[in-house]
């Protein structure tokens, strides 16, 4: 469920290329999918290996605090794209690429090729797998099961993007705050779930 919810943003990216008719071709969809399921993994490995010593009701708070941030995130996401869009230091240019492609996913495409390439599709597919990365502590897996949820990760987020730019040439897509305030409010809820 996790991953479910930490990769809906990934669909929505791809929902909203497929709305302006920017077409994600078979290696642009890898790099999403590598992007996203990495770092989910590089978190929930991260969480096994720091948190491994401490007892299973603090690693479980650990993973509600996560689901629960980075929830607040997804509904406050907007504002904060915003107010790191205002920034003039050069030192925090990556960072306003990112959160102007986060508010407007179509601007990942910066060629206006209507094709998105290898590197237009890591640039897109960074802002909006935030939350996977933060997403991972809320993992319990630990080992061999790492390489299953890797596995199950990389090809979820791949089959998201080919059938989120589907649904965005076949349907209206939701506003991004709908979309930020869908998601936060599914992390929240799996944190409260996981919790109890």
């Amino acid at each position: 469920m996790i991953v479910v919810a930490v990769t809906a943003d990934v669909m929505f990216a791809a929902m909203a290329c497929g709305t302006a008719g920017i077409w994600i071709p078979w290696y642009s969809r890898l790099c999403m999918a590598a992007v996203s399921s990495g770092f989910l993994i590089v978190s929930a490995a991260g969480k096994s290996v720091l948190f491994q010593d401490l007892p299973q009701d603090t690693i479980r708070w650990i993973g509600f605090t996560a689901l629960v941030c980075i929830g607040l995130m997804q509904i406050f996401g907007e504002r904060i794209s915003r107010q790191l869009g205002k920034t003039t230091s050069q030192i925090l240019a990556p960072v306003r690429v990112g959160a102007a492609v986060f508010l407007d996913h179509t601007r990942a495409d910066s060629d206006h090729s209507n094709v998105l390439s290898i590197p237009e599709s890591i640039v897109l597919a960074i802002p909006v797998s935030i939350d996977s990365l933060i997403g991972g502590l809320g993992v319990s897996a630990c080992g061999s099961a790492l390489i299953s949820l890797l596995g199950i990760a990389f090809v979820w987020n791949f089959f998201a993007v080919w059938y989120g730019r589907w649904f965005g040439t076949k349907i209206p897509i939701p506003s991004e705050h709908a979309r930020s305030i869908f998601c936060g409010a599914v992390l929240i809820a799996l944190g409260f779930w996981k919790l109890v």
